[in-house]
């Protein structure tokens, strides 16, 4: 049996179908650029039509990658986690480090008063024993603030 070329209309139906694809995902949530790559991939769009279906996001502002770092440190800052915890989260969506440094920057000016926040809203009666520091430490460490802050914080608190 042999096979047909590809014809124009099924490269352009396959184009239309990696647009449409992306699209229902970033209407979903803002995605990174690795993540919409990925699904696309997934979805079985060949590496061509991904390219053209990514730069076309890109021209249209659609797709993001400095406003999708800057989102989601905001939105992790607002919610009281810290920067590693943002770094985490971005570096597993295929952010690049320098776009992730940006963005820590931008948002975590004073992440000290930030882990100070989340430890008061937590421990509302204060530290008091030992073992509520012990526990302090490991919950600011979980929600993805620095040591260096942590230590600084609980240094300030006792």
């Amino acid at each position: 049996m042999t096979r047909k070329p590809r014809s124009r209309s099924t490269a352009s139906d396959a184009a239309h179908r990696a647009w449409d694809r992306a699209i229902r995902l970033l209407a979903a949530r803002d995605r990174s650029e690795q993540e919409i790559r990925s699904r696309l991939v997934a979805g079985g769009a060949s590496p061509t039509t991904i390219a053209a279906t990514l730069r076309r996001l890109r021209r249209y502002a659609y797709v993001d990658d400095h406003r999708f770092a800057l989102s989601v440190a905001e939105q992790a800052q607002r919610r009281g986690y810290g920067s590693e915890y943002v770094r985490a989260q971005l570096e597993h969506k295929g952010v690049a480090a320098q776009v992730i440094e940006q963005a820590l920057h931008a948002s975590f000016d004073d992440e000290a008063e930030l882990a100070g926040q989340a430890l008061a809203r937590h421990f509302p009666e204060g530290l008091r024993q030992p073992a509520e520091r012990a526990k302090a430490v490991r919950f600011l460490l979980r929600r993805g603030f620095p040591e260096g802050v942590v230590f600084a914080i609980l240094d300030e608190a006792c």
